[in-house]
Formats: C-alpha cells, structure tokens, sequence
C-alpha cells in the first residue's frame, strides 16, 4: 500500500466514513506495522506522525483539533488492544488475523491463494485476505487494481470488497480496478459471469455480468454504466497494455506514477474535466509521454526527480 493510499484510508477511517473493507485494510496495516522489528519508543513516534500527518490534511478547526487528537489516538488504542487479543489468543483462535499482500509502485506481483484462486496484483495494490476466508466464503477486500482468476467452488462464493462496491463470482476471470483516490471504479470480465451490488445501499448493479462486459461506477455522482469492450482488454495491464476508458488526465498521471515510480504532477484547468477512452503499449517512460501527447494534446516535462504534465 503506498503512502498516499494509507493516508487516504486513515483520513477516512478518522472521520468516521470508512467502508468495512476500508476498515479491515487499516486493522491489517496496523496488524503488519506491530510486526516490524522497532522499539516500543520507535514505534510510538511513527504512529505519533503518521497521525499528525494525517491531521494535517484533515485540518480541523482549532476548537476542535484537541478532540481530532484524542480520536486519533484513541483508534490507535482500539487497534492495539484488538492486536493484543488476537495475540493472546492465538492458540485458540489462530485464523482471526488478516493477512494484507501490497505491491509497491514500479512492481507487480502474483499470488495463489489457499482455495487455487490466482492473483495478479498490478503496481500499488493491496489485498487483504481475512482469516477466515474460505470457511464461510471466499471473502477479500481490494484497493488498487487486480486480475482474479477464480478457482470454482459453488459451496463457498468468492466476494471482492472495493470501496463501497461488492463483486460476488463462483469461477470466473475479471480485473477490479478501484484506487481510493480516483472518482473511476470498474470491473472487466473475461471469461464466466459475476454480480455486482452497491455494499452500503445493497443496490445490485450488475446482476450477471458477462464475459467482454465491463461496469464503470462513478463514485461522486452514483451513476453506472456498461459497455462492450474488446477481447483482451479486461486486465490488459498484465501484457503490458495500457487501457484507459474514461479516466480523466489526473487519473492517467496517478496511474504512470504507480507504473513507473516516478512522481506525476498533472496540471491545468482540464485535468479533471476530460475524460479518455485510449489504450497503447507500456513503453520507456518518455516514449509513453509522446504517445499521449499525440493522443491528447498534452504537454509535458520529464525532470530529474518528477514529471509534469500541462492539460490544455
């Protein structure tokens, strides 16, 4: 998970408005960081300014900053002590703990999971894989991008938590891609069928979804749509394909920054007004920039440390 996703995540774990699934990465992030191998006083003053950053962006009014604190610091208390109890009693419950999978930015990754479900995790994604999963359900909650190749099983649903939206398939082939910070939530099927349906309001978006459907849910406005797309484009990524449909300027720039670890900054009044439905190959960083530009009409600037792009 990179640092941008953890903030967004503890800002809205802070104020209240976190999903479940958002809840459960937080408990695993937390989970993950007791486990490093730091002093107790180590620990203490990165929790201390994490939150502090986290604060910062939030940016209470003064009146009120003391009670944003003590919430803060309370939530780091909550979870401490749900750690410690999981711990105590490991021996008797030993699948409670979550296990969270990241990739960093600039990497990818592939994972099997104890059903034979395969996972390819694209640059900046996370998948937290409950303690339980496979007892009731096949249950995980995703933030990022993945192409889940789902082992058949009739008895036991396999179900991906996104943001507010739950997929629910029995053996299929999809890519999710849903980052907590673009507006853009969709979901590509390749091969089989799946349900889609809204987690807070139960509202079902997609009752059967078929191969060479894809769904784009706008997070802002509610509105979903479904399209035809070409055979092969769903998790195009893995084969080194960039696919964008309907993704603003901003969006692509947060993409190129995961892909090639190299920070974006995108401005321009149009950064986030237009929307583009594009897709080429992954190339050197500066050959993908002169594509683009010939796509868009953007300009750029490739310097030593960032990229800035200019959105007419």
């Amino acid at each position: 998970m990179s640092n941008q996703q953890l903030k967004f995540l503890l800002r809205r774990y802070l104020q209240g408005k976190a999903t479940p699934a958002e809840s459960a990465q937080v408990e695993a992030w937390y989970a993950s960081f007791e486990e490093t191998p730091l002093s107790e006083n180590d620990k203490t003053r990165l929790k201390d300014e994490i939150i502090s950053s986290v604060l910062q962006e939030i940016n209470p009014p003064a009146r009120l900053r003391k009670l944003y604190w003590y919430a803060a610091a309370s939530l780091l208390i909550l979870l401490g002590a749900s750690l410690s109890f999981f711990m105590t009693q490991k021996k008797v419950l030993p699948a409670i703990a979550a296990q969270m999978v990241s990739t960093p930015t600039g990497s990818r990754k592939t994972i099997r999971l104890p059903d034979g479900t395969v996972v390819q995790m694209n640059a900046g994604t996370s998948l937290v894989i409950p303690g339980d999963f496979g007892e009731k359900d096949r249950s995980v909650s995703l933030s990022g991008e993945a192409f889940f190749t789902v082992a058949a099983d009739a008895a036991h649903p396999f179900i991906i938590h996104a943001g507010n939206i739950e997929t629910t398939v029995l053996g299929t082939s999809f890519n999710i891609r849903s980052w907590p910070e673009e507006d853009t939530w969709a979901i590509g099927v390749s091969t089989g069928k799946v349900k889609v349906a809204n987690e807070v309001n139960r509202r079902v978006m997609a009752e059967c979804l078929t191969a060479n459907k894809s769904l784009t849910h706008h997070r802002r406005s509610g509105i979903s749509d479904i399209t035809d797309i070409d055979t092969g484009l769903a998790g195009a990524w893995r084969n080194n394909i960039f696919h964008f449909n309907n993704n603003s300027m901003a969006e692509i720039g947060q993409e190129l920054e995961r892909q090639y670890n190299m920070p974006v900054v995108v401005r321009g009044v149009g950064k986030d007004r237009g929307h583009y439905n594009i897709h080429f190959s992954r190339e050197p960083l500066a050959k993908v920039l002169k594509v683009l530009a010939g796509l868009t009409g953007i300009t750029y600037t490739i310097k030593s440390d960032k990229v800035i792009i200019q959105v007419p």
